[in-house]
Formats: C-alpha cells, sequence, structure tokens
C-alpha cells in the first residue's frame, strides 16, 4: 500500500496510456492527480505538487476499476473481499444475502472501517411458495436469523417484505425464481422504481417480468431460457428450477437445439433492448460443467476461501451420506452448442443496442473463485465476439449506471471516486491482460494486489499462495 500520512493528500499517476471508460479515445502518457478519495485531474502536461506521492506507470494502460454484478460473499465467505480487491474489482453487487449481515459490512467498508470492494447490497433472494430450495415447514414465512431467501405466499407477503428491505436500506430488490406473474408484478409495483428491481426467474418468464417493469435479469442460462430456446424444448410454469433433475445442465439441451433467428428471438431483443433491461448473464457459470468445465482450469482457484472450500466439500459429502447421484454430465458437443448459442446471443442483445454487464455468481457454484472469474467472464464476452473496449466499458460505466452510481463511479473523471487499475500490458487489444494488475487504487489509496491475496485464509485446500492477480 502506498501510505499518504503526515498531511499527504495527493497521489500523481503518471506516464501511464489512460482508458477512462468514458468512450474517449485513450490518453498516452497520461498523468491522473488524486486528491482524497477522488481524482481532481487527468491529461498531459498537468502540474503535481511537490508534495505529492507518486506512481511511475510508464508502459502500462491504467483503466477504471471494475465492476462484478453478480455475487454472494456470505456463501463466499468474508475473506472474498480481498479476493475482489484484489484482482481488481473495486465494486461488487451482492444479490442473495442475510440483510442484517451485508447491511453493515456495506456501510463499514463504506467508512474505511474494513477493506474491501464497495458492497452493493440488494438483500435477500424473495422467493415464492413452494420455494425452489425447500426445507422449511409449509407455511414458515419469517426469515430465520441470517437467511438468503425470504418466502411469500401471497402478494400481500411480498408488498409487506418489499417494504420491510426498503425501510432496511438495501440498495436494490432480487425476485426469485419461485415466484409467479401475479407476485412479481405486485412486488415490482412496490418498489415504485426507488431502487433497481432484478430477477434469476423461472415460474415467471422474462419477457412477463419485463412487461411487469423489471430492471435486471439475472442468469441468460436459465431466466432467458422460456423466450429464447424452441417452443418445444420449453419447460412447464411449474417444472423449472427446483422441480426437474439435473435442472441446469438440461436447460443446456435446450440451449443447443436453439434457433437465434426465430421472430420470438428478435422479439425478445427487441423488448430487452426498448425497455434498458440490464442483463447479467453470469455465462462464466455454465463453464464450472454445465456447458463445458472450463472454469476448472483457473489458475485463480488457489485463492478460493476456506470457508468456501470447507462449504462445497460439505455439500458432496452430505450428498454422498444421502445418496444423491451427482448431476449428470453434458455431453461435449452439446454443451459446446449451448454455450455457443448463449454467447451469440449476447453478441446480438449487445449489437441490438441492449444491456450486458459481466457478472459471475460467484460463491453459488464450486468451480467459481473471487475475483478471478469475472476475468474469465470478461474473456468470454471478447469470444462471444463483443470487442474488449465494449466488455470493458461495461463492466465500468455500464455496471455504474445499472447500479445508479453512475455520478460517482465507472470512469476515470475529474470529481469521481478515484477506483482504478494500473495493468501490466494493453486489454484493449489482449483482454486476459486485465489479470496482470500491478496495483489497484481504491478511494484514492494505491495496493499492490498480492498483498491483499496474501490475506486470504484459502486453508489446506487453498495450496501455494504466490500467484498475482
Amino acid at each position: 500500500m502506498h501510505a499518504r500520512g503526515n498531511g499527504v493528500s495527493v497521489l500523481a499517476i503518471t506516464g501511464g496510456h489512460v482508458w477512462d471508460g468514458t468512450g474517449a479515445s485513450p490518453l498516452p502518457g497520461a498523468t491522473i492527480l488524486i486528491d482524497g478519495d477522488r481524482v481532481s485531474a487527468v491529461g498531459p502536461g498537468i502540474p503535481i505538487p511537490q508534495s505529492a506521492t507518486r506512481i511511475d506507470a510508464t508502459g502500462k494502460t491504467i483503466i477504471p476499476g471494475l465492476i462484478d454484478m453478480h455475487v454472494h460473499v456470505m456463501l463466499c465467505g468474508e475473506d472474498s473481499l480481498y479476493g475482489f480487491l484484489g484482482t481488481g474489482i473495486t465494486t461488487v453487487r451482492d444479490l442473495g444475502s442475510a440483510p442484517e449481515v451485508t447491511l453493515p459490512m456495506r456501510d463499514a467498508i463504506e467508512n474505511r472501517m474494513r477493506l474491501g470492494p464497495r458492497l452493493v447490497v440488494y438483500g435477500p433472494m424473495l422467493d415464492g411458495e413452494p420455494p425452489i430450495f425447500g426445507g422449511r415447514p409449509p407455511g414458515q414465512l419469517a426469515p430465520e436469523p441470517h437467511a438468503m431467501t425470504w418466502l411469500n405466499a401471497s402478494a400481500e407477503d411480498g408488498v409487506a417484505n418489499i417494504r420491510r428491505l426498503l425501510d432496511l436500506g438495501v440498495d436494490g430488490i432480487k425476485l426469485y425464481a419461485g415466484l409467479r406473474p401475479e407476485l412479481v408484478g405486485a412486488m415490482i409495483a412496490a418498489v415504485d422504481k426507488r431502487v433497481p428491481v432484478t430477477g434469476h426467474l423461472g415460474r415467471t418468464w422474462a419477457s412477463e417480468a419485463v412487461a411487469l417493469g423489471i430492471s435486471g435479469l439475472e442468469h441468460v442460462h436459465a431466466t432467458c431460457y422460456q423466450d429464447v430456446v424452441r417452443p418445444e424444448d420449453r419447460h412447464g410454469r411449474e417444472d423449472g428450477n427446483g422441480a426437474k433433475p439435473n435442472y441446469w445442465s438440461w436447460l443446456s439441451e435446450g440451449w443447443s437445439r436453439a434457433n437465434l433467428g426465430a421472430p420470438y428471438v428478435r422479439q425478445f431483443i427487441d423488448q430487452l433492448v426498448e425497455h434498458r433491461i440490464v442483463l447479467s448473464p453470469t455465462t462464466v457459470l455454465v463453464t464450472g460443467g454445465m456447458a463445458n468445465t472450463e472454469a476448472a482450469a483457473e489458475p485463480g482457484i488457489r485463492w478460493r476461501p476456506r470457508p468456501m472450500s470447507a462449504r462445497i466439500e460439505q455439500a458432496q459429502a452430505e450428498r454422498a451420506r444421502r445418496g444423491i447421484a451427482a448431476p449428470a454430465p453434458v455431453d461435449q458437443a452439446v454443451g459446446a452448442r449451448a454455450l455457443a448459442n448463449e454467447l451469440e446471443f449476447l453478441r446480438l442483445v449487445h449489437a441490438s443496442g441492449g444491456i450486458v454487464v459481466p457478472s459471475t455468481d460467484v460463491g453459488a457454484a464450486p468451480l467459481q473463485v473471487p475475483g478471478f472469474s469475472l476475468h474469465r467472464e470478461l474473456e468470454l464476452l471478447v469470444r462471444a465476439g463483443i470487442s474488449p473496449s465494449h466488455v470493458l466499458q461495461a463492466a465500468t460505466r455500464e455496471a455504474a449506471v445499472a447500479l445508479g452510481r453512475g455520478d460517482d463511479l465507472g470512469t476515470i473523471e475529474p470529481g469521481k471516486f478515484a477506483d482504478l487499475l494500473i495493468i501490466d500490458g494493453d486489454p484493449l487489444t489482449d483482454i486476459a491482460a486485465t489479470r496482470r494488475i500491478s496495483t489497484v487504487v481504491k478511494d484514492g489509496v494505491a495496493y499492490n494486489p498480492s498483498d491483499i491475496l496474501a490475506r486470504i485464509d484459502t486453508g489446506p485446500a487453498g495450496g501455494d499462495n504466490n500467484g498475482t492477480a
């Protein structure tokens, strides 16, 4: 960490190739002046105070801090905060947590009382009856302590829970797959556009939720399935997530046969574009076994926090104890076609003017790793045919705007928070360069990524801790 004590409050980053995220051409050999936690000037020939702390970024590229639009900190463990920040993710959107846990965590980070990325909290997953993940007695709706899911048996329940969460101060609302359209509509109306509403949907189709006023959709693999695959491959309203065996791998069968030239696909894409829906695809999730196992090759997996590894091992042991078979593997050819169709769908949405923001669902799948998985997601979106500059813009400026934080985050401009990355390489020509971060700056404080990652308790399963972001 570059300390700036003894009254020194100015940081100057000099000589770097600055890609500011605004859409402007990169600035070669520029200076970024940071006063306190905000950027004060960007450009060539900027006077630097003698007392300023300097970082020489000659030959390096500087970009805004990255944003992961779908994480679960409670499932990853609190050391995941170091995993995110140490890999250049300076903001995360938590989409399923107990608000009594993550709201104080959010505020502690904001008040500089603990180290981590900015935490945007959407509270618990709001599910319907019967719930997608069971375990509670019928009719027991009151959330248990530290519950990541709150149940809603009626529109009245849903409206009451929306009001409770807004009173608690959540930054957004997440609707879950067990909600039927009548509850989705009532709950979106209760929010009344005070915060964004996104959804991992199943009993309600994505197109139905868009018509009801939702602002975002999660998991292209599942939530968009009903509107994209052939009618004969669609499941019944009650037969999706939580009901159909091997549901997530089963979806790949339908995606592999999808006809993306069909009129109903074009109509759905037009709907997404018209309503400015924020599509958070979590594409990397399906590379953990649903379409292929590419995620197993992630070198950052050795940085997985101990609680995350322990939870995965416990779940595997519990399945073995109960005699539950592992999900059936997806045929390699089927998985390849499914992933190719999903990537092409995302390219079509982007090319049509839609909003696609990189996201991971880290915490919900064994092969995901806090921070590192977002870099793999960026690579997948470039593989889809979206240019590196547009993918980076989606992970910075567009994500910040989607969070309602565009005035403070997402670009390197005077007046905005000084969240940025100094990279060894040029991610505009090689998106994998985002992994080669030499310095992370958050709130105007510069950190060595390796120093942050070294704080992670990986336990015996973590292996050696000699890697870099």
